[in-house]
């Protein structure tokens, strides 16, 4: 009788060691699972993406709405008419050096329908060209900054965020802004400027991908270790042929 009540009490206690246990391990498998995925995504955000073939800006975008995902980085034209000029202190490139900044020209491009929206032509000039008549305008389609780079004064912008302009024009705006690759006039000839970079914006995941996949490791290990424990405490157990307690 006492042996058995011996047995029954190991037995208790071996299963509690193997509930703690299992509760820790699945913890651990759930953290190895998010770095995982976190690698993942870091992987993702540095490919390179094709780029789908140029698309009207009408085609994928609406004035006075959102931008949606899937408009974002899109190879885009639009036909119109200069209106109002901006400049964009201190803008940093976005495929430019660590800490390089740039003055940047900005322009209201107005549309057909008394809309329009935001189109970065390039660095800032010593003297603004005068673009008068119908313009055609390729680029790259890019949401609008949520951050200031900078203070700014008098027909400046702190930020490309037609926000900014909004009690500045009448026009019906749309959202985000284009960086301007080409312009051409309504006779077809080519307008030029000192023209920026107008790389795919992407996401950014904090961490490196095999840093990620280290602690992949290192999470799972524990779960295995966590996991072998109770089992090594009854073999020990048994080796002794006493009690082992929690």
């Amino acid at each position: 009788m006492v042996l058995i009540k011996q047995t029954m009490k190991i037995s208790k206690e071996f299963i509690a060691q193997l509930i703690a246990a299992l509760l820790l391990s699945a913890t651990f498998i759930g953290l190895g699972n998010w770095q995982l995925n976190r690698a993942h995504d870091v992987k993702a955000v540095n490919q390179v993406l094709p780029d789908i073939p140029r698309i009207n800006l009408e085609n994928i975008t609406t004035a006075g709405t959102n931008l949606e995902p899937d408009a974002i980085n899109r190879l885009v034209s639009v036909t119109g008419k200069y209106s109002q000029l901006y400049i964009a202190p201190k803008q940093k490139l976005l495929s430019g050096e660590e800490g390089t900044t740039s003055n940047l020209e900005v322009r209201l491009l107005q549309l057909s329908g008394n809309r329009g929206i935001l189109v970065v032509r390039g660095v800032e000039e010593l003297e603004s060209q005068e673009i008068s008549g119908t313009v055609r305008v390729s680029g790259r389609l890019y949401p609008r900054q949520t951050s200031d780079s900078t203070r700014a004064i008098k027909d400046e912008l702190s930020r490309i965020d037609p926000a900014l302009i909004v009690g500045k024009s009448d026009l019906n705006l749309f959202d985000g802004y284009i960086i301007a690759t080409a312009e051409a006039n309504a006779l077809g000839q080519e307008i030029l400027t000192t023209r920026i970079p107008a790389p795919q914006m992407k996401s950014k995941v904090a961490g490196n991908y095999w840093q990620h996949i280290s602690y992949v490791f290192v999470w799972w290990l524990m779960a295995l270790i966590v996991l072998f424990a109770p089992f090594y405490n009854s073999m020990k157990e048994r080796q002794s042929g006493g009690n082992v307690r929690l």
